[in-house]
């Protein structure tokens, strides 16, 4: 593994809060009993959390801005890759609010902070009464159907669709799974409420669902999804199985079915009518060998793959619950203070060793819902579903016009997760970048079981491709589907896509742009690079006026000449402000590589080359000088950068760029000579101009010494989770109504949190 290669430090904003350096504790919630859970108090000025939150280190009450440390970074075969993991920039969501635009975890800030239980309104007294007697220490019998479909089927537990949701939610359920963990080892409730989500999920599956989701099987689900999440922020791995896999003596051999029918199937099997009425456990998820925890990753896949989402209201619900309690069991990670401790990722470890065999089809089912966008449906027309939506609307259910589809996000966000994760050699695994490697075009021939449609996928990447889930997006594409890639560059429409790129770096350099988003569009860039034909096209391609390029009027330029004036100011603000090697590296190396295709350059453009070649020039003697006064290079002729045609002097003297030089200084010569021999006297601009045009005609073939075409090619690390996995988390943490404690993302600590981009007023020559 190469060695990291830490970028400098960026002016940080004066520390947001403040924290003891301590590590939170895998300590067991029952120890977190201790708390008192009410009333609510605040544990910081900015946010306010319940101290009975924090239950693995009642003492962590604030926190440091995450320090800026170094990760082993994903690397190119000739220049370093662009991704710096220690550095990241302000966040701007397209969910805005006030105040919050500029933070990495910023959106999960917006939320009415609660200070007593009184103010939570999320469930009905019911639904809590209810809750408070399944985490008591109670126990509440497998096989008492009645008090189950009680429990389950009278009320249905309301969906959280914004920030507050998420937050009200958290904080009205934080008691309760103190209580629930600690009384569970005695009552095993929690168990048997899995053992009710499994037989619901299979009438879910093992059916043709035409009507509505029974209100049992989305209770169920999001109650062991809420009590998960809390399990999951505050239990060590083996603590976390415990809860899930509990005593298996606690079941009866043999069920009483409390006189619901039952018959044998052909295969010997029991079939068992769920009731609603007299919920039941199904016997098959009781006979089943897997532990508790595969069969629910089993059963979430399979409603992910099965179920069609939009059919009416309560379809809809379900399955985007589903992606939900995916993202919580995954979210084991998002504690663990890096990407590579996967032996404490309970969850995922079963995920990516079990169910090697659902690879293709996942990749291919969650990229279809996000390429199909499609909201949620109307209103259900059932009498239950409208009487509940009567009685209680749902809350905070309005999203913002710009806000895509919960479902498509989900997906989306589920696909990134798990196509960063490990790609170590020896890893048994089937991993999901192959199944982003098998997606076809349906257009195409052969595309069979993979086939989608690249057109609507392209069309909705340059829809939407400010947000930085899509960049991500594009990215894992352009670098594992080689036939995805071939149709990105073979387009005949390239400024569509390119543009926006440019864009995004331009604004980039204003602080407008999330520097994490940038390294990945400067990669992007480069892999377009990579390719002769896509290079030579963008140079014959003419680029009328652009609004957002403010540094000089340009009527028109060739795509080609923009693209290099944007990676010259990238490489100037760089210099200036962020100084970030793997930022010069990527837009040198594209630079490099598109300069093997140029013509017809704007005199801007070669204006702005020579220009960033004498501040390149004249930082390199400044250094040479230093280290000539340190005694370093004692040897060293200080040669002075003055004028235009001195600019190559003193690298006439290294030998690593003698020849270059050499051909350079031939050119100046011979246009040197010609406008000598015209003897003009007081010459203008034009009259040079129109003497350099003559001569250029006439420039003799041969004259200068050939080179072999400079080519650069990226190739990305196997350790490049150690990037992308905390950027991930990052995105899923912004854009999931789930309320996740800051204090406890371990992942993230390696992201820098900026307020605003004080230090990014940058004045760029």
């Amino acid at each position: 593994m190469p060695k990291s290669r830490q970028s400098a430090p960026l002016a940080q904003p004066p520390p947001l809060y403040q924290t003891s350096q301590t590590q939170t504790s895998n300590q067991s919630l029952s120890i977190a009993q201790q708390i008192s859970p009410l009333p609510f108090s605040p544990t910081h000025q900015s946010r306010k959390v319940p101290r009975s939150l924090d239950t693995s280190n009642s003492d962590f009450s604030e926190f440091l801005l995450p320090p800026q440390t170094g990760l082993s970074s994903p690397t190119t075969s000739t220049i370093q890759s662009p991704f710096s993991p220690g550095l990241t920039s302000p966040y701007f969501s397209r969910r805005s609010y006030p105040g919050t635009s500029n933070f990495i975890l910023g959106s999960q800030r917006a939320f009415i902070q609660r200070k007593t239980l009184t103010e939570i309104q999320f469930f009905t007294n019911t639904q809590y009464n209810q809750l408070k007697f399944l985490c008591s220490s109670r126990t509440i019998s497998p096989y008492d159907s009645e008090v189950w479909g009680v429990m389950l089927g009278s009320e249905k537990f309301p969906t959280t669709n914004s920030g507050q949701d998420a937050y009200d939610v958290e904080m009205a359920t934080v008691s309760l799974a103190i209580e629930f963990a600690s009384n569970n080892k005695k009552t095993a409730n929690f168990n048997t409420l899995l053992l009710h989500t499994l037989s619901q999920m299979r009438r879910v599956i093992d059916s043709e669902i035409h009507g509505e989701i029974p209100i049992e099987a989305y209770n169920s689900l999001f109650l062991v999804r809420v009590f998960s999440k809390h399990f999951i922020g505050n239990l060590s791995r083996d603590e976390i199985n415990q809860q899930f896999e509990g005593d298996h003596t606690i079941l009866a051999d043999t069920p009483k079915f409390n006189g619901v029918e039952s018959k044998i199937d052909e295969n010997n099997r029991v079939q068992i009518d769920l009731n609603p009425k007299k919920l039941i456990i199904d016997p098959e998820v009781i006979q089943d060998t897997r532990s508790k925890a595969e069969q629910l990753m089993d059963g979430l896949l399979k409603v992910i793959l099965k179920l069609d989402p939009i059919l009416n209201g309560s379809t809809y619900e379900y399955y985007q619950e589903c992606l939900n309690i995916l993202l919580v069991l995954l979210s084991t990670q998002i504690h663990q203070p890096n990407a590579s401790q996967l032996e404490n990722n309970y969850f995922l470890n079963i995920l990516l060793t079990n169910f090697g065999d659902f690879v293709n089809s996942l990749t291919k089912r969650l990229v279809t819902n996000f390429i199909e966008q499609k909201p949620s449906p109307p209103a259900s027309t059932s009498v239950v579903y409208n009487a509940y939506s009567y009685l209680f609307p749902s809350r905070s259910s309005a999203t913002l016009p710009s806000d895509p589809p919960p479902i498509s996000e989900r997906s989306l966000l589920v696909l990134l997760l798990l196509s960063v994760q490990c790609r170590a050699p020896d890893e048994k695994a089937k991993s999901f970048r192959e199944g982003i490697r098998s997606l076809k075009d349906a257009q195409g021939m052969g595309g069979g079981d993979m086939a989608i449609s690249f057109r609507a996928l392209y069309q909705l990447i340059c829809r939407q491709l400010p947000n930085e889930e899509i960049c991500l997006l594009l990215y894992l594409l352009m670098i594992e589907n080689e036939e995805f890639r071939v149709y990105v560059l073979s387009r005949l429409d390239p400024e569509i896509l390119l543009l926006q790129i440019l864009r995004l770096l331009y604004d980039g350099i204003e602080g407008r742009t999330n520097y994490s988003q940038m390294y990945i569009l400067l990669t992007i860039l480069l892999l377009f690079s990579q390719d002769e034909v896509f290079n030579e096209n963008i140079q014959k391609i003419s680029i009328s006026y652009q609004p957002w390029f403010t540094e000089r009027l340009l009527k028109s330029v060739s795509l080609g000449g923009l693209t290099y004036l944007v990676l010259i100011r990238v490489i100037q603000f760089n210099l200036s402000s962020h100084r970030d090697v793997y930022f010069h590296n990527n837009c040198l190396a594209t630079m490099a590589n598109l300069g093997n295709s140029i013509q017809d350059i704007h005199p801007y453009v070669a204006q702005r080359l020579v220009n960033l070649f004498d501040i390149v020039a004249k930082r390199y003697q400044k250094l040479r000088e230093k280290a000539q006064q340190q005694g370093e290079d004692e040897n060293s002729d200080a040669v002075a950068i003055y004028g235009d045609l001195d600019l190559f002097t003193h690298f006439q003297l290294h030998p690593r760029f003698a020849e270059l030089i050499a051909n350079i200084d031939n050119v100046i010569s011979y246009f040197h000579a010609r406008i000598s021999e015209a003897n003009l006297k007081s010459p203008s601009a034009e009259e040079i101009s129109e003497l350099i045009e003559t001569a250029a005609r006439t420039w003799p073939p041969g004259r200068l010494k050939e080179f072999p075409d400079l080519k650069f090619q990226y190739e990305e690390e196997l350790e490049s989770q150690e990037f992308f996995c905390p950027y991930v988390w990052a995105l899923i943490y912004r854009h999931t109504w789930i309320y996740w404690d800051e204090n406890k993302t371990h992942i993230l600590n390696d992201y820098i949190i900026h307020e605003e981009m004080e230090a990014s007023s940058v004045q760029v020559v």
